[in-house]
């Protein structure tokens, strides 16, 4: 690590691709570097992308929040915040968080985000959450060695349990011999698992994961078929960034699916109602 500083500071490299924990590290290599002038004087521009996650990922990698103390270390050194899902909300938040005031110059620009090559639906989940049934379509009943391959897809859950369980659940419609070929992704694997299993997912080998937010960061494939949301707990941003992992080369055609607990549609509800006003009556 001590070289790669070194190097850093020697301007061995045109560009450093660093995380908010590494540059914002109390007493790391960064905050040395940053001190020394004949360093900071070659630094042309910092560039924040997922920048959502300033103001979302806040509560568990708090280091994001803290990128603004950057603006007072280098004031002069121009910022470019990149990302595909930034809500006024979001994007009013980030400013609040890296210091960008209104007297400080400061370019918006907005572009389309629109993918239509990924078909979008909305699916009521139909039977009890913990058995996962609606996710069963993903591997065909009676599949066996020879039959067609599911689509490569990845389901993401607001939990590790969860994900887990789903995992285990959906195995069960594969012969033994192949259920290793659907996965839980998530925070809690090593480094080189994740790696590892990155490359047999590119390669095919791995059917599908189901995983947490672990896989919707940095992770950019061109022919993930099928993307799902399991249960609308997550914000809109957050949905959208899943989503935006499916198909990534517009030459093909993928679909997203939120699937939704019953209580979010107008029929449940109106059923609801009526089963009230029966019980008055």
């Amino acid at each position: 690590m001590c070289q790669n500083f070194q190097a850093i500071e020697n301007l061995s490299y045109c560009v450093v691709v660093i995380s908010p924990e590494q540059v914002m590290k109390d007493g790391g290599g960064f905050e040395q570097l940053l001190k020394k002038p004949q360093f900071t004087t070659h630094i042309n521009g910092v560039v924040i992308d997922k920048a959502h996650c300033i103001s979302t990922w806040g509560q568990f990698r708090p280091k994001c929040r803290e990128l603004g103390q950057l603006r007072y270390i280098i004031p002069d050194i121009p910022f470019l915040i990149a990302s595909a899902t930034l809500s006024s909300e979001v994007l009013q938040d980030i400013k609040r968080l890296l210091h960008l005031w209104k007297g400080d110059k400061i370019v918006t620009v907005h572009h389309n985000t629109d993918w239509p090559h990924i078909k979008l639906a909305v699916k009521r989940i139909q039977a009890p959450l913990y058995t996962y049934a609606d996710l069963s379509f993903l591997v065909l009943d009676g599949w066996k060695a020879g039959d067609s391959l599911p689509p490569k897809f990845l389901i993401f859950f607001d939990n590790i349990t969860t994900s887990i369980e789903a995992t285990q659940t959906v195995r069960l419609h594969l012969p033994p011999e192949y259920r290793h070929k659907i996965k839980w992704f998530n925070v809690d694997m090593s480094a080189a698992f994740k790696g590892e299993e990155v490359t047999n997912f590119a390669q095919g080998d791995t059917w599908g994961f189901f995983t947490t937010e672990s896989f919707g960061m940095g992770f950019d494939m061109p022919d993930i078929q099928f993307v799902g949301q399991w249960c609308a707990t997550c914000s809109l941003a957050t949905l959208w960034q899943h989503f935006g992992r499916a198909v990534r080369d517009m030459s093909l055609v993928g679909t997203a699916v939120l699937f939704c607990e019953q209580e979010y549609f107008d029929q449940y509800r109106k059923e609801k109602e009526i089963i009230k006003s029966q019980k008055a009556d």
